[in-house]
């Protein structure tokens, strides 16, 4: 069976051969996109994927989440989304989502390895029952587009069971993360002291500003503040306001005689929600 090819980076079309002829009759093509050419009804595409398949960590494999790391945390590499599409016309079906980090044009020594910004680690967006084809695909879009790169998935991609994550590297102990890194957590210490009034601030127009004071006082608390790293509080005012614009965004302040004395981002609504950053007073 044949089964076409056609690779998009940034409107430009390249027609590759035929691949996996042992594969179930279907169509496959894959389109590379850099993070700000991705478009909308992609975008869309892509959160559907993410809630067909019940992926365990949707917020960190968000397009909101990811083309802003990407943009604003991508450490000089040249970066691609890759979207792995079976069938055509209007049976078309997004299967996986894939980023990746392009070979240096003098010293990328011809890899193009799956990416991720700091932070949790998760295999890419890849449909169970799909890996195959995707991963086949996948090698002759980067062979289609630079022949001498060879793909590298170590480990390879695993299908994910409902509710569990999967890990492309070992996971860090708990007691080893940042505080304000850590995430699905439930919140304690001077959280839950008395006395303290907590604030949950939700509409997005107040978002903005809600941000803007959680770094100010991350910057007064943390050893290691947000605003020192340009690319860091680039990436959280970006997120935050994405988000935001979907109701997926919350500023949570707890106050002690009217001072703060703790602070935390959430990404999500409802019971998905995750703490994504926090910060807390020394001597709170």
């Amino acid at each position: 069976m044949k089964q076409g090819l056609s690779i998009i980076e940034g409107g430009l079309l390249i027609e590759a051969g035929s691949i996996g002829a042992d594969h179930e009759p279907a169509e496959w093509h894959i389109d590379l996109r850099r993070p700000n050419l991705v478009e909308p009804i992609e975008a869309e595409a892509w959160r559907a994927l993410l809630t067909r398949i019940r992926w365990p960590e949707p917020i960190y494999a968000d397009p909101d989440y990811l083309l802003t790391a990407a943009v604003h945390q991508s450490g000089g590499r040249d970066l691609v989304f890759a979207f792995a599409w079976s069938g055509s016309g209007e049976r078309a079906r997004l299967r996986g989502v894939i980023p990746l980090a392009m070979p240096h044009g003098l010293w990328g020594n011809g890899r193009v390895q799956a990416w991720y910004p700091p932070g949790p680690v998760l295999a890419p967006t890849i449909e169970p029952g799909f890996l195959d084809e995707v991963e086949a695909a996948l090698r002759a879009a980067i062979k289609a587009v630079h022949p001498r790169s060879t793909l590298i998935m170590v480990p390879s991609p695993a299908a994910p069971a409902p509710k569990q994550a999967v890990l492309l590297a070992q996971p860090v102990p708990a007691e080893v993360v940042p505080a304000r890194d850590r995430v699905g957590i439930r919140l304690v210490g001077p959280w839950a002291r008395d006395g303290v009034e907590i604030e949950r601030i939700t509409e997005p127009r107040s978002i903005r500003d809600a941000v803007e004071a959680y770094l100010s006082f991350d910057a007064q608390v943390s050893g290691n503040p947000i605003v020192a790293d340009p690319s860091a509080s680039s990436m959280v005012r970006v997120v935050t306001r994405r988000f935001a614009q979907r109701r997926q965004t919350s500023v949570d302040f707890a106050r002690k005689d009217g001072v703060i004395v703790a602070a935390a981002l959430r990404l999500g609504a409802g019971p998905g929600s995750i703490v994504w950053r926090q910060a807390e007073a020394r001597a709170a």
